[in-house]
């Protein structure tokens, strides 16, 4: 375990070398957050009050949190595994006596380090603004934080599998990434979807992703809805991973690299 920590570390390190990249990524999130405020303000001042400022804030900096977190929001453990197969630097991996994917997955968590540190930070400034409701929001928050972190891991590691039989997966990486950032709740809450949409969509991986935890904060009972909502996506975080991990094996048993 210590070896991957040490990967995480040198790779998050690595990133601070570049100082312009850091303040960039600083100034992104800042207008990217700016945005959201302004124009769900602008949403809220024509609802007539349907809708609630600091509770649409709050999800809004909670679901980019979470996002990042189990990294989800850009596929970024997806497309590191997609980089080193299309360049071929995977084979410097599997001649090593490390696990594949954890290697990968390491490496990938600590380039995006910072992105990592800013997704706490939006936590933290979500949760002050609209905080939890109770002992129960923060357990129902935890199981489904879990399961969030295995369906996009499935997910990631289902993308940059695509790279092993595709010349270039880009297109169809970015097609799933703006898919997800759809219906997972990133962009726009579940609950403002058409009623019938809403209804299909929770039946699907996505809201998992990013709502299922983010909504979690502000449910303060075990009713059936939540019941069935957690073992939606508790269903999904096993079959997902099954499926994926089988796909990867026999996909990285009929990769051929010159020098193994």
């Amino acid at each position: 375990m210590g070896i991957y920590f040490d990967i995480v570390r040198f790779s998050f390190l690595r990133f601070f070398s570049y100082p312009y990249e850091i303040l960039a990524s600083v100034l992104k999130r800042v207008i990217e957050i700016l945005f959201l405020i302004l124009f769900w303000s602008l949403i809220v001042k024509e609802s007539g009050g349907q809708i609630n400022i600091s509770q649409i804030i709050s999800y809004f900096f909670i679901s980019m949190g979470i996002g990042d977190l189990v990294m989800s929001r850009w596929g970024a453990f997806g497309g590191e595994i997609g980089t080193q197969i299309k360049n071929g630097h995977i084979s410097n991996y599997l001649i090593k006596p490390v696990g594949i994917i954890p290697t990968l997955y390491s490496i990938s968590f600590g380039r995006n380090g910072l992105r990592v540190l800013l997704a706490l930070i939006n936590l933290t400034i979500g949760l002050i603004v609209y905080p939890p409701k109770g002992i129960i929001s923060i357990i129902l928050f935890i199981f489904f934080f879990i399961s969030a972190w295995w369906i996009a891991f499935a997910y990631n590691l289902f993308q940059g599998t695509l790279f092993f039989h595709l010349n270039d997966a880009s297109g169809v990486r970015n097609a799933l990434n703006n898919i997800v950032r759809v219906f997972s709740g990133e962009m726009v809450p579940l609950y403002l979807f058409p009623l019938a949409l809403g209804q299909f969509i929770r039946f699907t991986p996505f809201p998992s992703m990013i709502y299922g935890p983010t909504v979690a904060l502000s449910i303060n009972s075990f009713n059936q809805e939540v019941m069935i909502n957690l073992g939606i996506s508790i269903f999904w975080a096993i079959f997902l991973n099954i499926f994926v991990y089988i796909f990867w094996k026999k996909s990285i048993k009929n990769y051929e690299a010159i020098g193994i």
